[in-house]
């Protein structure tokens, strides 16, 4: 950076205290605001209240929302006519083993931050925070009016807090800074996350083999189900039909680490009948509901049904396995670039029919909240593109995998797009954050604002 640029970079960042926004963001981690639906285990209203305090002490106008014990701060500073949005989530999700730190403690080494939700995506909560004070400070006169939405079920679908933006505002913004993104890129589109439930009955056979147990691991880079890289990221479950398929098991009983429906489980093992003539070999029961499902869930995963270009394609994730009373329930994850749900669903049950049977099983199909897909020509993006360039960011617009609450503003036609500093780790053990990035981004934010201010 020349001295020129480099002078004008720090008068930007003056506005900005960085130790301050930092330790904003530890106070953040500090609160468990982890949702577990299936546990009916909801983040609690501590943080919220405390965001709510903290930016009322600073002159800003925040309330408290709930919708069926979700919470969510919502407020606006200016009357102007144009409506800009800035978005960004406080719930995070669940911790498994393996984290070298307390998850709710944040930990810096070396300048980079540890810890639950320092990438996704309290980071951009404390940035937010910090730039409303600035924001207050603008002449917005009538041209525009600067709304915030900080959600704590975004992990979770958003319905509540996001679903619930008219009800805040009584009318939709006209363009949104959904910061919720990592890598210093511009996000332009998302996938749709739908979901499906599959229920196969209980019905019992026997057989005679060995008893065995078959136990396999997910080898990802990340956990977030929409990030799996096809033909090199192994998912235990689906490796667990492709060998129990293969070797002919008749399978017994499973037990997972099912954590959540967009989260990739560490492992799963089954208890299997191996088929043998030895002599050990024995008579024993098995389940055929739960034996069909190891057979086809291979090529269920698979399914087909036309999509919009996207660079991901489609990817379905069998994340979650509940062992009912009469049935096996199988939660599937969605992703595509698609809003036409006639057409997932109709695939889903043709492919479910194939393999198990008509009317042998039950599918509850559930549609998403929709894509995100902003033209790059939108006056949005190419501001962005043009301030990325003056903090000689990346300057890429791109597609992600995962789905973000941008969803319910851009199947709407408002432009949209998503961001994030530099990081990593998300949905996953050990997550990082590096504090230049945080502290760069949080400037590059004001200077968006700004920037869409002089043009709208």
């Amino acid at each position: 950076m020349d001295s020129t640029k480099k002078e004008k970079f720090v008068i930007k960042m003056n506005d900005i205290p960085r130790n301050e926004l930092i330790e904003l963001l530890g106070k953040l981690v500090s609160y468990n605001t982890v949702n577990i639906p299936t546990d009916d285990i909801k983040s609690p209203k501590d943080c919220p209240e405390y965001i709510v305090k903290y930016l009322t002490e600073r002159g800003i106008d925040a309330k408290l929302f709930e919708d069926e014990e979700y919470y969510s701060v919502y407020g606006k500073v200016g009357e102007g006519d144009y409506h800009l949005l800035l978005m960004a989530h406080f719930d995070v999700v669940p911790v498994s083993d393996g984290w070298d730190t307390n998850p709710f403690e944040m930990v810096i080494k070396e300048n980079i931050a540890y810890g639950r939700g320092v990438i996704d995506n309290k980071n951009n909560v404390a940035s937010i925070m910090t730039i409303l004070q600035e924001i207050k400070k603008l002449d917005l006169g009538k041209k525009m009016t600067i709304c915030f939405e900080l959600s704590g079920d975004e992990e979770i679908g958003g319905v509540h807090s996001a679903g619930n933006y008219l009800k805040k505002f009584d009318r939709m913004p006209d363009a949104v800074m959904n910061l919720d993104g990592a890598g210093e890129v511009i996000i332009s589109r998302r996938r749709n996350a739908m979901g499906a439930t599959l229920k196969l009955p209980k019905k019992k056979a026997k057989a005679i083999g060995i008893l065995a147990e078959k136990k396999f691991t997910s080898e990802q880079n990340g956990r977030h189900t929409a990030y799996q890289h096809r033909g090199a990221d192994v998912h235990c479950m689906i490796k667990a039909s492709v060998v129990s398929s293969w070797e002919y098991y008749k399978v017994i009983d499973c037990q997972g680490k099912f954590i959540k429906g967009n989260v990739v489980p560490d492992e799963c093992t089954l208890k299997v009948i191996v088929p043998s003539e030895d002599k050990k070999a024995q008579e024993y029961e098995y389940d055929i509901g739960l034996t069909s499902l190891f057979e086809n869930l291979r090529y269920l995963v698979n399914v087909q049904f036309p999509t919009e270009f996207s660079i991901y394609g489609i990817t379905i994730g069998p994340n979650m396995l509940f062992d009912r009373e009469d049935h096996w329930e199988l939660g599937l994850d969605i992703r595509a670039m698609t809003q036409n749900y006639t057409e997932v669903e109709d695939a889903l049950r043709e492919i479910c029919t194939e393999l198990f049977g008509e009317n042998q099983y039950e599918l509850a199909f559930k549609p998403g909240q929709g894509m995100v897909n902003t033209s790059k020509g939108s006056m949005l993006i190419s501001t962005v593109l043009e301030v990325s360039r003056e903090f000689e960011l990346p300057s890429k617009i791109v597609e992600m995998g995962g789905a973000s609450d941008a969803r319910y503003f851009s199947r709407e036609g408002i432009p949209t797009f998503d961001f994030g500093p530099d990081g990593g780790g998300v949905h996953a053990n050990n997550e990082w954050l590096n504090l230049d990035s945080f502290y760069k981004i949080t400037g590059f934010y004001l200077e968006v604002v700004k920037k869409i201010l002089e043009k709208v």
